[in-house]
């Protein structure tokens, strides 16, 4: 493996642990509940699932680019 692939490994790994920390303790510091400001309470409910969309939203992107990495490596493997 390459010290280029190595490095940006490392990088991603790093930055994705600042991001899950982040909003690990922004869920935990969390204060009281609001009076919802709208009478549908599907607005409030989407609002209260930034977490969730976000963690969601990650492991997609993570799948993906796993996916890009396994071919690109197959790709070169061919060429061989």
């Amino acid at each position: 493996m390459s010290t280029m692939k190595t490095a940006s490994a490392a990088i991603i790994a790093i930055l994705m642990v600042i991001v899950m920390a982040g909003l690990l303790l922004k869920a935990s510091v969390l204060g009281p509940v609001d009076q919802p400001l709208s009478p549908n309470p599907g607005d409030y409910l989407w609002d209260a699932r930034d977490f969730e969309t976000i963690l969601q939203g990650l492991l997609i992107l993570g799948g993906v680019f796993a996916i890009l990495m396994l071919l690109r490596t197959s790709r070169r493997e061919a060429i061989r």
